[in-house]
Protein backbone atom coordinates (compact mmCIF):
# COMPACT_ATOMS: atom_id res chain seq x y z
CA UNK A 1 0.00 0.00 0.00
CA UNK A 2 1.42 2.85 -0.97
CA UNK A 3 2.77 6.07 1.46
CA UNK A 4 -0.32 8.34 0.70
CA UNK A 5 -3.56 5.89 1.04
CA UNK A 6 -1.93 4.44 4.68
CA UNK A 7 -1.46 7.92 5.81
CA UNK A 8 -5.61 8.91 5.54
CA UNK A 9 -6.64 5.26 6.23
CA UNK A 10 -4.42 5.01 9.61
CA UNK A 11 -5.16 8.90 10.43
CA UNK A 12 -9.32 7.77 10.05
CA UNK A 13 -8.94 4.76 12.03
CA UNK A 14 -7.25 6.35 14.68
CA UNK A 15 -9.49 10.19 14.59
CA UNK A 16 -12.61 8.19 14.63
CA UNK A 17 -11.99 4.92 16.30
CA UNK A 18 -10.26 7.07 19.61
CA UNK A 19 -13.79 8.27 20.02
CA UNK A 20 -15.23 5.00 21.57
CA UNK A 21 -12.81 5.80 24.45
CA UNK A 22 -13.07 9.27 24.58
CA UNK A 23 -17.71 9.20 25.16
CA UNK A 24 -17.82 6.31 27.33
CA UNK A 25 -17.38 8.36 30.38
CA UNK A 26 -19.07 11.39 31.85
CA UNK A 27 -19.21 12.71 35.65
CA UNK A 28 -17.43 13.94 38.36
CA UNK A 29 -14.94 11.08 38.31
CA UNK A 30 -14.00 11.32 34.65
CA UNK A 31 -10.70 13.05 36.00
CA UNK A 32 -10.27 10.28 38.40
CA UNK A 33 -6.81 7.75 37.60
CA UNK A 34 -8.84 5.07 37.98
CA UNK A 35 -10.89 6.20 34.56
CA UNK A 36 -8.00 7.22 32.71
CA UNK A 37 -6.72 3.73 32.95
CA UNK A 38 -9.73 2.31 31.99
CA UNK A 39 -9.98 4.49 29.01
CA UNK A 40 -6.61 2.90 28.24
CA UNK A 41 -7.47 -0.19 28.54
CA UNK A 42 -11.00 0.23 25.98
CA UNK A 43 -8.06 1.98 23.47
CA UNK A 44 -5.85 -0.97 23.63
CA UNK A 45 -8.17 -3.42 23.28
CA UNK A 46 -9.77 -0.97 20.08
CA UNK A 47 -6.92 -0.57 18.35
CA UNK A 48 -5.02 -4.08 19.50
CA UNK A 49 -2.09 -1.61 20.24
CA UNK A 50 -0.60 -0.20 23.59
CA UNK A 51 -2.33 3.14 24.49
CA UNK A 52 -1.64 5.49 27.08
CA UNK A 53 -3.71 8.64 27.97
CA UNK A 54 -2.01 11.13 30.57
CA UNK A 55 -5.32 12.79 31.88
CA UNK A 56 -8.83 13.26 31.77
CA UNK A 57 -10.69 16.20 32.41
CA UNK A 58 -14.12 17.90 32.22
CA UNK A 59 -14.41 21.49 30.32
CA UNK A 60 -18.19 21.68 30.53
CA UNK A 61 -20.76 19.49 30.69
CA UNK A 62 -20.97 18.08 26.20
CA UNK A 63 -16.92 18.28 26.24
CA UNK A 64 -14.22 16.27 27.20
CA UNK A 65 -10.05 16.87 27.17
CA UNK A 66 -7.59 14.17 27.11
CA UNK A 67 -3.82 15.12 27.79
CA UNK A 68 -0.76 13.76 26.28
CA UNK A 69 -2.43 10.57 24.44
CA UNK A 70 0.16 7.85 23.06
CA UNK A 71 -0.20 4.76 20.67
CA UNK A 72 2.68 2.54 20.36
CA UNK A 73 3.57 -0.72 18.24
CA UNK A 74 2.77 -3.68 19.88
CA UNK A 75 6.41 -4.11 21.21
CA UNK A 76 5.99 -0.54 21.74
CA UNK A 77 9.34 0.08 19.10
CA UNK A 78 7.65 3.15 18.10
CA UNK A 79 4.84 5.99 18.70
CA UNK A 80 2.31 5.76 15.97
CA UNK A 81 0.56 8.57 17.22
CA UNK A 82 0.70 11.34 19.87
CA UNK A 83 -1.50 13.99 20.33
CA UNK A 84 -0.69 16.95 23.70
CA UNK A 85 -4.64 17.36 23.77
CA UNK A 86 -7.26 16.05 22.25
CA UNK A 87 -10.79 17.42 23.33
CA UNK A 88 -14.27 15.91 22.41
CA UNK A 89 -17.25 17.86 21.77
CA UNK A 90 -20.81 16.88 22.32
CA UNK A 91 -22.82 19.14 20.11
CA UNK A 92 -26.20 19.40 17.65
CA UNK A 93 -26.11 19.34 13.94
CA UNK A 94 -29.45 19.90 11.78
CA UNK A 95 -31.26 19.51 15.03
CA UNK A 96 -29.96 15.98 15.70
CA UNK A 97 -26.99 14.59 18.15
CA UNK A 98 -23.16 15.01 16.55
CA UNK A 99 -20.14 14.61 17.98
CA UNK A 100 -16.87 16.99 16.64
CA UNK A 101 -13.04 16.04 17.43
CA UNK A 102 -10.28 18.72 18.10
CA UNK A 103 -6.50 16.97 18.33
CA UNK A 104 -4.11 19.71 18.90
CA UNK A 105 -0.35 19.23 18.58
CA UNK A 106 0.64 16.08 18.34
CA UNK A 107 2.33 13.39 15.51
CA UNK A 108 1.26 10.78 13.31
CA UNK A 109 3.84 8.97 12.45
CA UNK A 110 3.29 6.57 9.37
CA UNK A 111 6.82 4.41 9.44
CA UNK A 112 10.16 4.03 9.97
CA UNK A 113 13.51 1.84 9.21
CA UNK A 114 12.79 0.12 12.19
CA UNK A 115 9.23 -1.11 11.43
CA UNK A 116 8.91 -4.89 10.08
CA UNK A 117 7.03 -5.66 7.15
CA UNK A 118 3.96 -6.50 9.39
CA UNK A 119 3.48 -3.64 11.24
CA UNK A 120 1.41 -1.31 8.28
CA UNK A 121 -0.85 -4.78 8.46
CA UNK A 122 -1.35 -4.65 11.83
CA UNK A 123 -2.05 -1.01 11.93
CA UNK A 124 -4.61 -1.31 9.03
CA UNK A 125 -5.86 -4.60 10.35
CA UNK A 126 -6.36 -3.05 13.74
CA UNK A 127 -9.68 -0.54 12.74
CA UNK A 128 -11.07 -2.24 9.38
CA UNK A 129 -13.58 -4.61 11.16
CA UNK A 130 -15.62 -1.77 12.77
CA UNK A 131 -18.57 -0.15 11.77
CA UNK A 132 -17.44 3.58 11.86
CA UNK A 133 -21.04 4.56 9.71
CA UNK A 134 -22.22 4.25 13.74
CA UNK A 135 -20.58 6.69 14.96
CA UNK A 136 -21.99 10.15 15.88
CA UNK A 137 -18.28 11.86 14.75
CA UNK A 138 -19.01 14.82 12.15
CA UNK A 139 -16.22 16.78 12.07
CA UNK A 140 -12.79 16.43 12.91
CA UNK A 141 -9.63 19.01 13.22
CA UNK A 142 -6.30 19.02 13.29
CA UNK A 143 -4.49 22.10 14.62
CA UNK A 144 -0.26 22.38 14.81
CA UNK A 145 0.44 18.34 13.85
CA UNK A 146 3.15 16.57 12.69
CA UNK A 147 2.57 13.96 9.71
CA UNK A 148 5.54 11.77 8.70
CA UNK A 149 6.72 8.90 6.64
CA UNK A 150 10.08 7.14 6.39
CA UNK A 151 11.31 3.99 4.58
CA UNK A 152 15.05 3.53 2.98
CA UNK A 153 15.09 6.46 0.87
CA UNK A 154 11.73 7.89 0.94
CA UNK A 155 11.07 10.32 2.92
CA UNK A 156 7.78 12.82 3.60
CA UNK A 157 7.53 14.27 6.84
CA UNK A 158 4.89 17.56 7.03
CA UNK A 159 4.65 20.01 9.79
CA UNK A 160 2.23 22.29 11.22
CA UNK A 161 -0.12 20.71 9.89
CA UNK A 162 -4.12 22.40 10.14
CA UNK A 163 -7.41 21.77 9.15
CA UNK A 164 -10.17 19.16 9.05
CA UNK A 165 -11.61 16.12 8.14
CA UNK A 166 -15.79 16.50 7.44
CA UNK A 167 -17.02 12.81 8.22
CA UNK A 168 -20.85 13.83 7.66
CA UNK A 169 -21.37 11.94 5.04
CA UNK A 170 -21.73 8.06 5.66
CA UNK A 171 -20.41 7.23 1.83
CA UNK A 172 -17.83 9.59 1.57
CA UNK A 173 -15.28 11.70 3.81
CA UNK A 174 -13.43 14.11 3.01
CA UNK A 175 -9.91 15.87 4.65
CA UNK A 176 -8.97 19.64 3.94
CA UNK A 177 -5.29 20.07 5.40
CA UNK A 178 -2.52 22.76 5.01
CA UNK A 179 1.01 22.27 5.70
CA UNK A 180 3.25 24.80 6.13
CA UNK A 181 6.61 22.70 6.47
CA UNK A 182 7.14 19.82 4.18
CA UNK A 183 9.91 17.44 4.02
CA UNK A 184 11.84 20.44 6.50
CA UNK A 185 11.25 23.03 3.99
CA UNK A 186 8.86 25.80 5.44
CA UNK A 187 6.22 26.65 2.63
CA UNK A 188 4.79 30.19 3.87
CA UNK A 189 1.77 29.68 1.10
CA UNK A 190 0.77 26.32 2.87
CA UNK A 191 0.79 23.11 0.60
CA UNK A 192 -2.72 22.09 0.43
CA UNK A 193 -3.97 18.75 1.21
CA UNK A 194 -7.36 17.33 -0.21
CA UNK A 195 -8.70 13.54 0.37
CA UNK A 196 -11.86 11.30 -0.25
CA UNK A 197 -12.14 8.00 1.10
CA UNK A 198 -14.89 6.17 2.46
CA UNK A 199 -15.66 5.83 6.09
CA UNK A 200 -17.83 2.59 5.68
CA UNK A 201 -17.20 -0.95 6.96
CA UNK A 202 -13.07 0.30 6.73
CA UNK A 203 -11.25 3.28 4.83
CA UNK A 204 -10.85 3.02 1.09
CA UNK A 205 -9.26 6.26 -0.21
CA UNK A 206 -9.96 7.00 -3.53
CA UNK A 207 -8.12 10.19 -4.14
CA UNK A 208 -5.25 12.79 -2.78
CA UNK A 209 -4.69 15.91 -3.77
CA UNK A 210 -1.75 18.28 -3.24
CA UNK A 211 -1.54 21.63 -3.90
CA UNK A 212 1.81 23.29 -3.58
CA UNK A 213 3.33 26.53 -4.42
CA UNK A 214 6.90 27.01 -5.82
CA UNK A 215 9.28 24.78 -4.33
CA UNK A 216 12.34 22.46 -5.00
CA UNK A 217 11.20 19.36 -6.33
CA UNK A 218 12.78 17.22 -3.83
CA UNK A 219 10.28 18.25 -1.30
CA UNK A 220 7.67 16.30 -3.15
CA UNK A 221 9.41 13.13 -1.97
CA UNK A 222 8.79 11.68 -5.72
CA UNK A 223 12.32 9.50 -5.05
CA UNK A 224 10.83 6.18 -4.97
CA UNK A 225 7.97 6.95 -7.16
CA UNK A 226 10.63 7.34 -10.17
CA UNK A 227 13.07 5.30 -8.42
CA UNK A 228 15.96 7.29 -7.59
CA UNK A 229 16.83 10.59 -5.80
CA UNK A 230 15.76 13.74 -7.21
CA UNK A 231 17.80 16.85 -6.30
CA UNK A 232 17.28 19.60 -8.71
CA UNK A 233 14.50 21.83 -10.25
CA UNK A 234 11.53 23.11 -8.62
CA UNK A 235 7.78 22.68 -9.08
CA UNK A 236 4.44 24.49 -8.52
CA UNK A 237 1.31 22.87 -9.15
CA UNK A 238 -0.74 19.56 -8.06
CA UNK A 239 0.69 16.25 -7.35
CA UNK A 240 -2.99 13.96 -7.58
CA UNK A 241 -2.83 10.18 -6.45
CA UNK A 242 -5.49 7.64 -7.58
CA UNK A 243 -6.28 4.43 -5.65
CA UNK A 244 -6.41 1.89 -8.57
CA UNK A 245 -9.80 0.24 -8.98
CA UNK A 246 -10.30 -3.62 -9.05
CA UNK A 247 -6.88 -5.48 -10.35
CA UNK A 248 -5.74 -1.62 -11.67
CA UNK A 249 -2.60 -0.01 -10.05
CA UNK A 250 -2.88 3.15 -8.07
CA UNK A 251 -1.24 5.74 -10.05
CA UNK A 252 0.15 9.57 -9.79
CA UNK A 253 -0.71 12.78 -11.86
CA UNK A 254 1.39 15.82 -12.10
CA UNK A 255 0.02 19.21 -13.27
CA UNK A 256 1.83 22.48 -13.37
CA UNK A 257 5.49 24.41 -13.88
CA UNK A 258 8.43 22.13 -13.27
CA UNK A 259 12.20 24.60 -14.12
CA UNK A 260 15.39 23.64 -14.22
CA UNK A 261 15.05 19.35 -13.11
CA UNK A 262 18.13 17.40 -14.19
CA UNK A 263 16.69 15.28 -17.01
CA UNK A 264 18.52 12.34 -15.69
CA UNK A 265 16.72 11.87 -12.32
CA UNK A 266 13.38 12.39 -14.28
CA UNK A 267 14.00 9.61 -16.58
CA UNK A 268 16.15 7.04 -14.39
CA UNK A 269 13.10 4.66 -14.64
CA UNK A 270 12.29 4.86 -18.49
CA UNK A 271 13.58 1.83 -20.66
CA UNK A 272 15.94 3.92 -22.75
CA UNK A 273 16.68 6.70 -19.80
CA UNK A 274 18.68 7.91 -17.98
CA UNK A 275 19.31 11.29 -20.57
CA UNK A 276 21.31 13.78 -19.28
CA UNK A 277 20.64 17.42 -19.65
CA UNK A 278 18.07 20.05 -17.56
CA UNK A 279 14.08 19.97 -18.03
CA UNK A 280 11.61 23.24 -17.86
CA UNK A 281 8.27 22.31 -18.74
CA UNK A 282 5.06 23.06 -18.46
CA UNK A 283 3.07 19.97 -17.75
CA UNK A 284 -0.18 19.87 -18.74
CA UNK A 285 -0.48 16.00 -17.65
CA UNK A 286 2.02 13.29 -16.31
CA UNK A 287 1.41 10.08 -15.17
CA UNK A 288 3.53 7.80 -13.26
CA UNK A 289 2.42 3.88 -12.73
CA UNK A 290 4.78 1.82 -11.15
CA UNK A 291 8.13 3.75 -11.01
CA UNK A 292 7.40 4.64 -14.58
CA UNK A 293 6.43 8.09 -16.37
CA UNK A 294 3.44 6.44 -18.83
CA UNK A 295 2.12 9.29 -20.10
CA UNK A 296 2.93 13.33 -20.60
CA UNK A 297 1.58 15.83 -22.45
CA UNK A 298 3.07 19.37 -21.73
CA UNK A 299 5.44 21.75 -23.35
CA UNK A 300 8.89 23.65 -22.49
CA UNK A 301 12.47 22.91 -23.32
CA UNK A 302 15.79 21.16 -22.93
CA UNK A 303 18.73 22.07 -22.55
CA UNK A 304 22.30 20.54 -22.62
CA UNK A 305 20.79 16.99 -23.52
CA UNK A 306 23.31 14.76 -24.32
CA UNK A 307 23.83 12.25 -26.92
CA UNK A 308 25.35 9.34 -24.79
CA UNK A 309 22.10 7.40 -24.12
CA UNK A 310 21.46 7.10 -27.67
CA UNK A 311 24.40 5.65 -28.78
CA UNK A 312 23.06 2.05 -28.78
CA UNK A 313 20.14 2.58 -30.44
CA UNK A 314 22.92 3.74 -33.36
CA UNK A 315 25.02 0.47 -33.01
CA UNK A 316 27.56 3.14 -32.01
CA UNK A 317 30.35 2.41 -29.20
CA UNK A 318 30.41 6.25 -28.37
CA UNK A 319 28.38 9.23 -29.42
CA UNK A 320 29.44 12.90 -28.98
CA UNK A 321 27.65 15.81 -28.86
CA UNK A 322 24.21 17.97 -27.38
CA UNK A 323 21.29 19.18 -28.27
CA UNK A 324 18.99 22.14 -26.94
CA UNK A 325 15.56 22.14 -27.56
CA UNK A 326 12.17 24.37 -27.61
CA UNK A 327 8.86 22.20 -27.32
CA UNK A 328 5.78 23.80 -28.00
CA UNK A 329 3.79 20.33 -27.70
CA UNK A 330 4.63 16.85 -26.45
CA UNK A 331 2.43 14.06 -26.17
CA UNK A 332 3.97 10.83 -25.12
CA UNK A 333 2.74 7.18 -23.96
CA UNK A 334 4.82 4.55 -23.03
CA UNK A 335 6.49 3.06 -26.13
CA UNK A 336 4.17 5.18 -28.45
CA UNK A 337 4.99 8.77 -30.21
CA UNK A 338 1.50 10.75 -29.82
CA UNK A 339 2.95 14.01 -31.01
CA UNK A 340 6.19 15.55 -30.90
CA UNK A 341 6.87 20.21 -32.16
CA UNK A 342 9.70 20.96 -31.59
CA UNK A 343 13.00 23.73 -32.95
CA UNK A 344 16.61 23.20 -31.71
CA UNK A 345 19.93 23.37 -32.13
CA UNK A 346 22.74 20.18 -32.04
CA UNK A 347 26.39 20.48 -31.61
CA UNK A 348 29.72 18.73 -31.03
CA UNK A 349 28.77 15.69 -32.64
CA UNK A 350 31.68 13.69 -34.13
CA UNK A 351 31.44 13.59 -38.02
CA UNK A 352 33.73 10.60 -37.48
CA UNK A 353 31.63 8.60 -35.34
CA UNK A 354 28.34 9.26 -37.54
CA UNK A 355 30.12 8.25 -40.69
CA UNK A 356 31.36 5.16 -38.85
CA UNK A 357 27.68 3.43 -39.33
CA UNK A 358 28.58 3.94 -43.14
CA UNK A 359 32.07 2.99 -44.15
CA UNK A 360 35.68 2.43 -42.67
CA UNK A 361 37.74 5.35 -42.09
CA UNK A 362 38.14 8.77 -40.01
CA UNK A 363 36.86 12.03 -40.64
CA UNK A 364 38.04 14.94 -38.26
CA UNK A 365 35.70 17.56 -37.12
CA UNK A 366 32.04 17.98 -35.95
CA UNK A 367 28.25 18.10 -36.90
CA UNK A 368 25.91 21.50 -35.99
CA UNK A 369 22.62 21.04 -36.81
CA UNK A 370 20.01 23.89 -36.59
CA UNK A 371 16.45 22.13 -36.44
CA UNK A 372 14.05 24.74 -37.96
CA UNK A 373 11.23 22.74 -37.71
CA UNK A 374 9.89 19.23 -36.39
CA UNK A 375 6.24 17.64 -36.54
CA UNK A 376 6.49 14.06 -35.48
CA UNK A 377 2.98 12.30 -34.98
CA UNK A 378 2.78 8.93 -34.16
CA UNK A 379 5.59 6.29 -36.67
CA UNK A 380 5.47 9.66 -38.89
CA UNK A 381 7.76 12.88 -39.48
CA UNK A 382 4.75 15.32 -40.66
CA UNK A 383 7.35 17.83 -41.60
CA UNK A 384 11.33 18.81 -40.85
CA UNK A 385 13.43 21.79 -41.70
CA UNK A 386 17.19 20.40 -40.78
CA UNK A 387 20.01 22.08 -41.88
CA UNK A 388 23.42 20.18 -41.37
CA UNK A 389 26.87 21.91 -41.54
CA UNK A 390 30.26 20.03 -40.91
CA UNK A 391 32.89 22.01 -39.16
CA UNK A 392 36.65 21.59 -39.32
CA UNK A 393 38.94 21.35 -36.05
CA UNK A 394 39.53 24.73 -34.73
CA UNK A 395 42.78 26.42 -36.61
CA UNK A 396 42.89 22.85 -39.08
CA UNK A 397 41.74 21.97 -41.92
CA UNK A 398 38.39 19.01 -42.04
CA UNK A 399 39.86 15.65 -43.18
CA UNK A 400 37.78 12.41 -44.01
CA UNK A 401 39.78 9.35 -45.42
CA UNK A 402 39.26 8.24 -48.81
CA UNK A 403 37.42 5.11 -48.18
CA UNK A 404 35.35 6.47 -45.65
CA UNK A 405 34.10 8.72 -48.23
CA UNK A 406 33.14 6.57 -50.66
CA UNK A 407 31.82 4.20 -48.85
CA UNK A 408 29.31 6.93 -47.18
CA UNK A 409 28.43 8.47 -50.68
CA UNK A 410 27.66 5.07 -51.99
CA UNK A 411 25.36 4.21 -49.69
CA UNK A 412 23.58 7.69 -48.55
CA UNK A 413 24.06 9.59 -51.79
CA UNK A 414 23.79 6.72 -54.33
CA UNK A 415 27.15 8.11 -55.69
CA UNK A 416 29.67 5.67 -57.93
CA UNK A 417 32.93 5.91 -58.80
CA UNK A 418 33.53 6.08 -62.08
CA UNK A 419 34.64 2.53 -63.34
CA UNK A 420 37.01 4.16 -65.96
CA UNK A 421 39.32 5.77 -63.11
CA UNK A 422 41.16 4.75 -60.32
CA UNK A 423 40.34 5.02 -56.92
CA UNK A 424 44.36 6.48 -56.74
CA UNK A 425 43.44 9.78 -58.42
CA UNK A 426 42.14 10.51 -54.74
CA UNK A 427 44.73 11.03 -51.68
CA UNK A 428 44.21 8.58 -49.25
CA UNK A 429 43.23 11.20 -46.59
CA UNK A 430 41.36 14.79 -48.00
CA UNK A 431 40.30 17.64 -47.30
CA UNK A 432 36.87 19.15 -47.43
CA UNK A 433 36.25 22.98 -47.18
CA UNK A 434 32.44 22.53 -47.28
CA UNK A 435 30.18 20.20 -46.37
CA UNK A 436 26.53 20.88 -45.77
CA UNK A 437 22.98 19.50 -46.85
CA UNK A 438 19.46 20.90 -45.98
CA UNK A 439 17.32 18.24 -45.02
CA UNK A 440 12.90 18.59 -45.95
CA UNK A 441 10.61 16.03 -44.91
CA UNK A 442 6.73 16.04 -45.76
CA UNK A 443 4.86 12.52 -44.13
CA UNK A 444 8.09 10.33 -43.92
CA UNK A 445 9.53 11.20 -47.53
CA UNK A 446 13.18 12.69 -47.08
CA UNK A 447 14.96 15.03 -50.20
CA UNK A 448 18.56 16.20 -49.45
CA UNK A 449 19.12 19.71 -50.90
CA UNK A 450 22.97 21.31 -51.33
CA UNK A 451 23.82 24.14 -49.76
CA UNK A 452 26.41 26.11 -51.41
CA UNK A 453 28.36 25.82 -54.86
CA UNK A 454 28.05 28.05 -57.89
CA UNK A 455 24.07 27.02 -58.08
CA UNK A 456 23.63 25.84 -54.34
CA UNK A 457 23.06 22.31 -55.04
CA UNK A 458 26.62 21.23 -53.51
CA UNK A 459 26.75 18.76 -50.51
CA UNK A 460 30.53 18.32 -50.21
CA UNK A 461 33.57 20.09 -52.06
CA UNK A 462 36.78 18.89 -51.58
CA UNK A 463 40.56 20.06 -51.52
CA UNK A 464 42.01 18.20 -54.61
CA UNK A 465 46.16 19.23 -55.80
CA UNK A 466 45.04 22.65 -54.08
CA UNK A 467 41.65 23.14 -55.89
CA UNK A 468 38.11 23.09 -54.87
CA UNK A 469 36.15 20.03 -56.56
CA UNK A 470 32.22 19.72 -55.78
CA UNK A 471 32.33 15.91 -55.10
CA UNK A 472 28.33 15.43 -54.11
CA UNK A 473 25.58 17.48 -55.40
CA UNK A 474 21.87 16.83 -54.40
CA UNK A 475 19.81 14.12 -56.27
CA UNK A 476 16.21 14.27 -57.85
CA UNK A 477 13.82 12.16 -55.94
CA UNK A 478 13.44 11.61 -51.97
CA UNK A 479 13.80 8.65 -49.55
CA UNK A 480 11.16 6.66 -48.05
CA UNK A 481 12.17 7.35 -44.14
CA UNK A 482 9.15 4.90 -43.07
CA UNK A 483 11.12 1.52 -42.46
CA UNK A 484 13.99 3.44 -40.71
CA UNK A 485 11.52 5.07 -38.40
CA UNK A 486 9.92 1.78 -37.34
CA UNK A 487 13.47 0.30 -37.07
CA UNK A 488 14.56 3.09 -34.41
CA UNK A 489 11.15 2.40 -32.79
CA UNK A 490 11.81 -1.72 -32.55
CA UNK A 491 14.76 -0.61 -30.97
CA UNK A 492 13.57 1.68 -28.16
CA UNK A 493 10.42 -0.49 -27.32
CA UNK A 494 12.89 -3.66 -27.33
CA UNK A 495 15.46 -2.16 -25.21
CA UNK A 496 17.02 -3.78 -22.45
CA UNK A 497 17.12 -0.77 -19.71
CA UNK A 498 18.94 -2.69 -17.62
CA UNK A 499 21.86 -2.67 -19.79
CA UNK A 500 21.19 1.61 -19.45
CA UNK A 501 20.87 1.29 -16.11
CA UNK A 502 24.32 -0.34 -15.57
CA UNK A 503 25.81 2.27 -17.46
CA UNK A 504 24.09 5.29 -15.96
CA UNK A 505 25.58 3.46 -12.47
CA UNK A 506 29.01 3.02 -13.77
CA UNK A 507 29.14 7.01 -14.78
CA UNK A 508 27.93 8.22 -11.69
CA UNK A 509 31.06 5.89 -10.09
CA UNK A 510 33.19 7.43 -12.14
Amino acid sequence: MRPHRQAILILAIILTGGSLGFTTYYGWWIGSDSHRRQVEREMTAFFELPCEVGGIAARTFSSRAFEDVVIYLRDRRDRVFFCEKAVWHDIERRGEPASKLELLHGVLLLGSDKWQGGDYRQLIQAGLGHDFEALDLDEVTLSGFEIAFSRGPFSLRCRDVSGSVDLSDPEEGVARLNAYVLNGLAVPDGVRIHARFSPSNGVEVSELILSLPEVPLASIGLSETLGGRVSQGRFAGRVQYLDGAGEARPEIWVRGDLVDADLAELTQGLPLGPFEGTFSVNVHAARVCDSVITHFQGRGRIRDLSFDAFAPLLDLEALSGSASFDFDQVDLALGRINRIRATGMVEGISLGQILKRWGNGSASGCLAIRVHNLDVEGDTIRSADIQITAIPPKGEPGTIDRALLLGVAERLFDFSWPTGLPQGLLPERLEYTEFGMRLLVQDNQLRILGTHGADGDTILTLRVFGKPFGLLKEQPGGIDLGPHIADLLWRIRSYDPARVREWWKARQGE
